[in-house]
């Protein structure tokens, strides 16, 4: 078998772009732009798209290209066929310059080489990281999330699934490159899940070997210490007891490297510094058309639904049913970009009635995204995996609340035989912790929320468990007992026949 090409760095220390024609290929930050538009091409179809371009105008075998990128894993070869379909189609007229070589492999007619041309960052050339508008929303959060890691050893983003970590620590990334301010490393972690694993990951994108020595955690963390720049670890949460371990060992020595984490929940560690991403920011009450089109979750749904092949005249009952939408998800911006794909098929009106059951109607992500992106339940079944049994039982109680509930409600209807009040709010803590709760201090009291897309998937495990009606009706006494102007919406269980699914709606009464 021919030797295979090592898997691929995420992002080396010195930037590079390969240039196709029309097109650049930023190795760096793992994006393919088009006339200076990033262009949607998933994980495994971008590490067939840079094996070929380093590859130097040289013919990389099937068996080369497969090993690469699905190294210690069988897989049938029409899967780089599809990939390298869904590449053609990205590089548009430039993707004639992948040639077929038959019985041979591939080869790509020459792509030429150099350096990165670093042009000052300004809005414009901002704006095309993540496509024409942009990432939106995140300016303010960005501009903090730099402030903070210039005077942070480590800062841990963490957030639901589905609220954008990813695409901001790329952003920032490619910032940072485009700026020279630093070296960056960037480190991927979602296919990752031994210790092993993680450390080996490390040491391939920060470019350090072990000198023929098995992996070791100590000798990683002294390696990482000796370091300067900023190392980006991403999708940490599903690692975290070996992601936490190293990045505390590499702490105790003086060092400066910076490390900037994505994770569902924090590291832990003595060092670290948490920051939340919270949704994308919603229409306020009462403000006219150009604000409400000018806000990041209906722009959001806008593109995307536009990018989907529709345009639609946003005349004010359109932009009524979008706004509802967006206010439906808690601007959660994959539920938000799902929902404009299936709208784009379904209509509007379809999807906003539809979201009475978000998980059965909220799928049809990008077809190269990892599968917990791919729909709602994708994600949040990844969530709900990681936690505890006590966790998960908690956590299916709270989805009866539509609004934000106290600490008193949340023990009024979660404890029961087996969990004690105290028991209840350890695991409050817990999932606040795990993005699965929010927390909100606004006065002296804390409040909580549990956001739709998650509500929705929790209702659902509630009717799983056989403690639907229970929990209905322990929410029915608690919100009786605070009296006629309770902030709590009055439930009542609809149900469906058959096989359908049990659903709780809200009689929103204040």
């Amino acid at each position: 078998m021919t030797q295979a090409i090592p898997h691929l760095p995420m992002l080396a220390s010195g930037c590079q772009i390969i240039r196709i024609g029309e097109c650049e290929v930023d190795l760096g930050i793992r994006i393919l732009r088009r006339r200076g538009d990033v262009q949607e091409l998933g994980a495994r179809a971008f590490d067939i798209l840079a094996v070929l371009a380093r590859a130097a105008g040289r013919v990389v075998t099937k068996t080369e290209l497969m090993d690469a990128v699905w190294p210690d894993t069988i897989v049938e070869e029409n899967n780089l066929h599809v990939h390298l379909c869904s590449i053609r189609k990205a590089l548009g007229a430039d993707g004639k310059l992948i040639v077929t070589v038959p019985r041979r492999g591939y080869h790509l007619i020459p792509p030429r080489t150099e350096p990165a041309t670093l042009a000052p960052l300004t809005r414009g050339n901002a704006d095309a990281i993540t496509g024409k508008e942009g990432l939106l929303g995140r300016e303010r959060t960005i501009a903090e999330i730099r402030s903070k890691l210039s005077s942070t050893h480590v800062l841990t983003l963490v957030g639901a699934g589905g609220i954008g970590k990813t695409s901001i620590v790329r952003e920032i990334a490619h910032r940072l490159a485009q700026e020279r301010v630093s070296d960056v490393h960037f480190v991927e972690l979602a296919a990752h899940s031994t210790g092993r694993d993680v450390i080996d990951a490390v040491a391939t994108q920060c470019g350090f070997s072990f000198e023929g020595r098995d992996p070791d955690l100590q000798f990683a963390a002294h390696m990482l210490a000796k370091m300067k720049g900023v190392l980006i670890i991403d999708n940490a949460e599903h690692v975290v007891e070996h992601v936490a371990p190293l990045i505390e060992f590499a702490c105790r020595r003086p060092s400066e490297l910076l490390v900037l984490v994505t994770s569902r929940l924090p590291l832990r560690v003595p060092c670290e510094v948490v920051y939340r991403v919270g949704p994308l920011a919603l229409p306020k009450a009462n403000e006219n058309a150009e604000s409400r089109l000018d806000c990041p979750a209906v722009r959001l749904f806008l593109r995307r639904l536009s990018s989907n092949g529709q345009s639609i005249d946003v005349d004010q009952n359109r932009l009524q049913v979008v706004e509802e939408i967006c206010r439906r998800l808690d601007g959660v911006p994959l539920a938000i970009e799902l929902a404009a794909g299936r709208a784009a098929v379904l209509g509007l009106e379809r999807i906003r009635d539809g979201l009475e059951e978000p998980l059965l109607y909220l799928g049809g992500g990008y077809r190269t995204a990892e599968v917990r992106h791919k729909s709602l339940r994708g994600s949040l079944d990844w969530s709900f995996e990681m936690l505890s049994d006590s966790e998960q039982t908690v956590f299916r109680r709270l989805c009866v609340f539509d609004r934000r509930f106290d600490s008193d409600a949340a023990c009024q209807v979660a404890h029961d035989d087996t969990l004690s009040p105290l028991d209840v709010m350890d695991c409050v803590c817990e999932l606040v912790d795990k993005s699965l709760v929010e927390l909100y201090i606004d006065g002296t009291e804390p409040t909580y929320q549990v956001l739709a897309p998650a509500r929705s998937y929790g209702r659902e495990k509630l009717a799983e468990a056989g403690e639907l009606s229970a929990v209905v009706e322990k929410h029915a006494l608690y919100a009786g007992g605070k009296g006629a102007d309770v902030s709590f919406p009055r439930l009542k269980v609809a149900t469906f026949g058959p096989g359908r699914r049990a659903q709780i709606t809200g009689d929103h009464r204040s």
